[in-house]
């Protein structure tokens, strides 16, 4: 199947699609082969400017005073339509993310109910009554109103998924939205802001601007009409995010990078704590900000739980993304599988030892793209760059512990706090791990997996702020305190 447009892919601007205001072009690429997939439009400032002021005008004529029922409505029209191109868009993001395509349409197919959810929890962002101490007559309430313009910089590992997962609420509470794809991966999410206008959405509601993070989403982060910046990618891209927000004092939500450990001790299930550790690092070839990258396991099963997790490893079937049979495609772009490949030169240079599975050379499929199999980093400990910096990619480090305490050191020592995962049946050690374990979701004897009805969000320098979940809509809403004194 072939869905990408062979034109070049324009941008959504007021419900109209347009080419840049220069006529730039920029490639975005077939991972699995590293041909050209597509050319796409890049934005100037200008255009940035007319998309912020077009997301605007639509906020301020039409959306901000449209009814929690219209907007629900809007939200599971726009589910239904997806829900009838969900094969299409699966497609689409195989080709140009590389991930393999049983991974998208799974995730994909997850959509139309996170759309769904968001509508329906509409109705329960509300504001309180609140008595007044010292007067009777005094109506005093608060009201939950929409912030205005919400800039949403996406990543390129999930564009679909997380545009969605950020879009929703953003538009669930009465924003208007201006998205920046990754210009990575810009072609799923400009595939889905064709359904915005069959779903019924007033032009401008949603408005999509392609271009580089350094000139695109700069102009955007820093154009004063937007009131929210949400951002999802590398930490050091959400601090400069952050610094630049602050001249115009704009809400920020920023979901960074992980470096999460999985904490297995030695009365855990064995094997479904391999099951996790494998699934880290075959989804998305580790592209994952909550993949567990490193495994912290206590040395009397360390051995066992090392040849049992090579093993796996060994059979992980690894080629085109377009194959039902693949397992794990390539990285995401040249530039990924370098910096990854870096890294493993790196931990040699440290001591440690990586050991990949299986070997990409044995596969003809995977000659001509960006493929880097999986590895463990053995002989690892905590201290080395490999254990403390985000590779993003799939290389994970193996890491022994005598007791729980050791175990708790370790696993805190990072300046990351996006996820934890602990496997043991002793109950009582259970809950003492998720108290003091630094992270902003904790998963016991299970795999962290994020749900639209959970916030999720990092501590340290994870992130700030908090996606999904009830928590989602009220990050995109603004409190305002009423006080009526009903005597005169």
């Amino acid at each position: 199947m072939n869905p990408i447009d062979d034109q070049p892919y324009r941008m959504l601007i007021d419900g109209r699609w347009q080419a840049g205001g220069e006529g730039a072009l920029f490639p975005t690429y077939d991972p699995a082969t590293g041909d050209v997939l597509a050319q796409v439009h890049a934005a100037t400032a200008r255009d940035v400017d007319t998309a912020v002021r077009a997301a605007r005008r639509a906020y301020d004529e039409h959306w901000r005073d449209t009814t929690p029922r219209e907007r629900a409505r809007l939200l599971r029209r726009l589910a239904a339509l997806f829900e009838r191109e969900v094969e299409k868009l699966a497609w689409i993001e195989t080709r140009n993310v590389g991930k393999p395509i049983t991974h998208s349409r799974e995730s994909l197919s997850a959509m139309p109910a996170s759309l769904d959810y968001f509508a329906g929890i509409i109705p329960a962002v509300r504001g309180d009554t609140i008595p007044m101490l010292n007067h009777a007559s005094v109506l005093n309430f608060t009201l939950r109103e929409p912030l205005g313009v919400c800039a949403l910089v996406m990543p390129w590992n999930y564009p679909m998924t997380l545009t969605l997962h950020k879009l929703a609420p953003a538009l669930a509470a009465g924003n208007t939205v201006v998205i920046k794809p990754s210009e990575i991966t810009p072609l799923s999410t400009l595939a889905l802001a064709a359904l915005f206008a069959e779903a019924g959405f007033p032009d401008g509601v949603v408005n999509v601007v392609n271009g580089s993070g350094a000139s695109v989403g700069e102009a955007l982060v820093r154009h004063p009409g937007v009131a929210r910046v949400s951002f999802t990618g590398g930490t050091a891209t959400g601090a400069a995010i952050q610094a630049a927000a602050a001249a115009d004092v704009k809400r920020v939500t920023l979901e960074l990078g992980g470096k999460s450990p999985l904490i297995v001790f030695d009365d855990a299930a064995l094997d479904a704590a391999v099951d996790v550790a494998v699934g880290d690092i075959v989804k998305n070839s580790g592209q994952v900000c909550i993949a567990c990258t490193r495994l912290l396991v206590q040395d009397g099963i360390r051995e066992a739980f090392q040849a049992r997790l090579e093993t796996r490893l060994a059979a992980i079937r690894m080629g085109d993304p377009a194959d039902p049979q693949t397992q794990m495609g390539p990285l995401v772009s040249r530039a990924q599988a370098e910096r990854v490949r870096a890294y493993l030169d790196i931990a040699r240079q440290e001591g440690a030892t990586p050991r990949s599975y299986p070997d990409p050379a044995s596969r003809p499929e995977t000659a001509r793209g960006f493929y880097v199999p999986p590895t463990l980093l053995t002989t690892a400990d905590n201290g080395m760059r490999t254990s403390q910096e985000e590779i993003f990619g799939p290389v994970q480090s193996l890491i022994g512990f005598k007791d729980e305490a050791q175990a708790l050191r370790i696993a805190n020592d990072t300046r990351y706090g996006l996820a934890a995962v602990v496997f043991t049946r002793d109950g009582g050690r259970a809950l003492r791990m998720a108290r003091r374990l630094e992270s902003g979701s904790v998963a016991v004897n299970t795999g962290v997996r994020t749900s639209v009805d959970a916030p999720f969000g990092g501590y340290k320098h994870s992130g700030i702020g908090k996606e999904r979940g009830l928590e989602a809509i009220l990050e995109n809403t603004q409190l305002k305190n009423v006080k009526y004194d009903t005597s005169l």
